[in-house]
C-alpha cells in the first residue's frame, strides 16, 4: 500500500491527543474516524476542541481550506463500533493510555479484523517488540509518536519491530510528511525512543536542581524558555556545538559531567504531588496555580505561544526545499 492509497484513517482514543491527530489528518485532506471510549456527549466535547483548534489556526494563517470543508471530513463513532469501522480505514492509530496491557488487546482485536491495513501506536514509551507480542501479523505494526499537542507539534517520531516490513515504514513515512509534520526514524528497539529521554535527561537534572534548592520550577522554566529552549527552537544540539566550539564544549563537559545527577527515580516530592492530585492542568493545580481558569483557556494560552513558532517553523522548511 503507498501514501497516496490512503484514503480513511482511523484514529483510537479521543483525548487531547487523539484530537490533534485527528485534526492533522483532517487538514490534509483525509477522512478521518475519532473513536471515542465514553459517550457521545464526551466525542461531541472532543470535536468542539478541533474546531476551537482550527479557529485558532485561522486565525494565524496556517490554514489552506476554510474550517467547515476540514471539519467534514471527520466521523466520530463509541469502541463499541470499531469492528465495523476498521473495514473502511487504511490507516488506524491508537492513542489511549500508556499501558502495555490495554494497547496488546486492543492490537490483537484489530489484528483480527482486516489483514491488509497499517495499524500503528502513539506510544511514547512502550517498544513495538512489547506490543506485537503473540500477533499474526506483525510485519504491519509500527509506532508513530506525536507530541504533545499533536496538531501543532512539527515532529513525529517513527519506529518499528523486528519483523515491520520496509514498505509499511516508508508508506507510514510518506503519509506523515504528507500531513506536513516533520518525521525522524528511530532505528533500534529503546524506551522513550529520541525526544522522551532527552527531555527525561533534562526533567532529572531539573528536578534535581530544584530538590537541592538551586532555583524555583518558575526561574528553572524562564531559564529554559529565554536559553537553551530559545536556542534549541531554531539550533540543533549538534549545530549549538558546532558554533560554540567543540574545545569549549569538552572543557565545560568535563567540568560539569561529573557532577550531573544520575538518580534512577525521581524525587519524592514529585510522586507527593501527584498522590495530593496535583496533576497540572487537568486538575487545576500542578506546579502552577490554575484556580479560576477552565482547561480550555490555559491550553489556549499556550497554543497561542506555539502557533507563532509553527508558522515560522513552516516558512523555514519552504526555504529548504
Amino acid at each position: 500500500m503507498e501514501a497516496k492509497n490512503i484514503k480513511t484513517v482511523c484514529v483510537i482514543g479521543a483525548g487531547t491527543m487523539g484530537e490533534g491527530i485527528t485534526q492533522s489528518f483532517a487538514q490534509a485532506g483525509l477522512s478521518v474516524w475519532m473513536i471515542g471510549n465514553v459517550d457521545k456527549d464526551k466525542l461531541a466535547g472532543h470535536l468542539a476542541q478541533v474546531e476551537a483548534n482550527l479557529k485558532l489556526f485561522q486565525e494565524y494563517g496556517l490554514l489552506k481550506e476554510d474550517i467547515p470543508t476540514i471539519k467534514s471530513r471527520i466521523r466520530t463513532a463509541l469502541m463499541k463500533d470499531l469492528k465495523e469501522i476498521a473495514k473502511e480505514c487504511d490507516f488506524m492509530i491508537e492513542s489511549i493510555p500508556e499501558v502495555l496491557d490495554l494497547k496488546k488487546q486492543l492490537f490483537a482485536q484489530l489484528d483480527s479484523i482486516r489483514q491488509d491495513n497499517i495499524l500503528a501506536s502513539n506510544t511514547g514509551s512502550l517498544t513495538i517488540p512489547a506490543i506485537i507480542e503473540g500477533l499474526r501479523n506483525p510485519e504491519r505494526i509500527i509506532g508513530v509518536h506525536y507530541f504533545n499537542p499533536a496538531h501543532i507539534m512539527p515532529l513525529v517520531e517513527l519506529h518499528y519491530g523486528p519483523k515491520t516490513k520496509e514498505d509499511i515504514i516508508a508508506t507510514t513515512q510518506a503519509l506523515i510528511e504528507k500531513t506536513g509534520k516533520k518525521s525522524i526514524l528511530v532505528k533500534k528497539f529503546i524506551p522513550g525512543f529520541v525526544v522522551n529521554r532527552i527531555q527525561a535527561a533534562i526533567g532529572r537534572e531539573a528536578m534535581y536542581l530544584v530538590s537541592e534548592g538551586v532555583v524555583s520550577p518558575q526561574d528553572l522554566d524562564i531559564a529554559t524558555k529565554a536559553a537553551f529552549g530559545f536556542r534549541s527552537a531554531c539550533i540543533g544540539n549538534f549545530e549549538t556545538a558546532d558554533m560554540i566550539g567543540l574545545d569549549t564544549q569538552v572543557r565545560v563537559g568535563d567540568v560539569i559531567w561529573p557532577k550531573l545527577d544520575n538518580s534512577t527515580r525521581q524525587p519524592q516530592w514529585y510522586y507527593d504531588m501527584v498522590n495530593r492530585g496535583e496533576l497540572g492542568i487537568k486538575s487545576g493545580k500542578g506546579y502552577y496555580d490554575y484556580t479560576g481558569r477552565s482547561k480550555a483557556e490555559v491550553l489556549d494560552e499556550l497554543n497561542r505561544r506555539l502557533l507563532p513558532q509553527l508558522a515560522l517553523f513552516n516558512k523555514t522548511q519552504e526555504k529548504k526545499k
